[in-house]
């Protein structure tokens, strides 16, 4: 519940909020709990007055990390506040306060936090036969949308600037050079450079000839921070796919869409973790050998929402679910077989292959 109420404090505009947070306590570590909860308590004051409207956990994985890297533009836009009330409930403990929150400063402490957030993407692909470097394409876009929905702050790249020698120079040898000639003057914090390259395997499907065409995909990436005329490279990584199509360019399109489904969001954690931290690890969870699919993926769906840690469980398609876990896969797999009822067929970092 949030009460509001306008006034001033001096010749200063403010706003008291009346808002509650809470946090799981664990080990019986009730001190802790109490910090968290507070934190959360004063930030959901501050997300309460915020133009941008914006959702303070897909900012931040720490709220108490969080009070004290921004302390002094927290302080400044939190003028006070008073705990009115707490208690314990459910193994959770939950403080209610009243703040008088500075609308005027809210935006500046919101772009502190999110400048850590800022991400330029520029995942190159090719057709066969074409040199040509290709952004557009559903592998890219299904990487920006995650990330979106990740709570960062994608700044939109001008692809028709870049040439094919900036972007090989920029990937090849990284340098703060090479990376401020590629991405000119965009606002990026972070930068991630993948090459998805397709090759063609022909007709040979390993058991024998194909009347289909078939192409492999092997993306190589790297994330890459930059600051105060600094470069970092935070993570790099290679995934690959395979797919097939009636032409070499229908294969080829083909394994954009399979990569932007299957591949997308194992990038999309890796990156997440790295920068935001452990709570944006993202599990991919395909179940199969369901006899009625929609009704069993709903069931798994609730099955996934009662697992200790699961921060959030989202469809991806008909036969796929993606799980925010800060844990690792293993141990979400132990839960899921704990009562019979699901059997884990594969097994890797970002994704589990279940059955019924």
């Amino acid at each position: 519940m949030l009460l509001l109420f306008i006034f001033y404090i001096g010749t200063v505009f403010a706003i008291e909020i009346e808002t509650t947070g809470e946090a799981l306590i664990i080990n019986n570590d009730k001190s802790s709990a109490k910090a968290m909860a507070l934190s959360r308590a004063k930030w959901t004051a501050v997300e309460t007055v915020s133009p941008a409207k914006v959702k303070i956990d897909t900012i931040i994985n720490n709220a108490e990390i969080a009070d004290e890297a921004v302390k002094t533009e927290l302080s400044a836009t939190i003028k006070s506040y008073n705990i009115v009330e707490e208690y314990v409930k459910d193994n959770k403990y939950i403080i209610k306060i009243k703040a008088d929150v500075i609308p005027e400063k809210v935006e500046n402490l919101i772009d502190v936090i999110s400048s850590d957030t800022s991400i330029c993407v520029m995942i190159a692909g090719s057709m066969p036969e074409n040199n040509k470097l290709l952004f557009d394409n559903a592998f890219n876009m299904a990487v920006i949308k995650q990330l979106e929905e990740k709570g960062f702050n994608v700044n939109l790249v001008d692809y028709s600037l870049i040439t094919s020698n900036n972007f090989n120079a920029a990937f090849n040898n990284t340098t703060y050079k090479s990376i401020d000639n590629l991405i000119k003057n965009e606002m990026c914090r972070n930068i991630l450079l993948g090459i998805l390259s397709i090759i063609d395997m022909g007709n040979n499907a390993g058991y024998g000839t194909v009347s289909f065409k078939m192409v492999s995909g092997e993306l190589n990436w790297k994330l890459i921070e930059k600051e105060n005329n600094k470069i970092k490279i935070l993570n790099s990584g290679f995934f690959s796919g395979r797919s097939q199509g009636a032409t070499l360019n229908n294969a080829a399109v083909n394994i954009y869409k399979s990569m932007a489904n299957n591949t997308a969001v194992k990038l999309v954690s890796q990156v997440s973790e790295k920068v935001l931290g452990d709570n944006y690890k993202s599990i991919r969870i395909v179940l199969t050998g369901a006899n009625t699919l929609i009704d069993d993926l709903a069931d798994l769906k609730n099955d996934l929402k009662n697992i200790p840690f699961v921060l959030q469980v989202k469809e991806q398609d008909d036969s796929s679910l993606i799980v925010d876990y800060p844990d690792k896969s293993y141990y979400l797999a132990v839960f899921l077989e704990k009562d019979n009822k699901y059997k884990v067929t594969k097994l890797s970092y970002n994704e589990l292959i279940i059955r019924k």
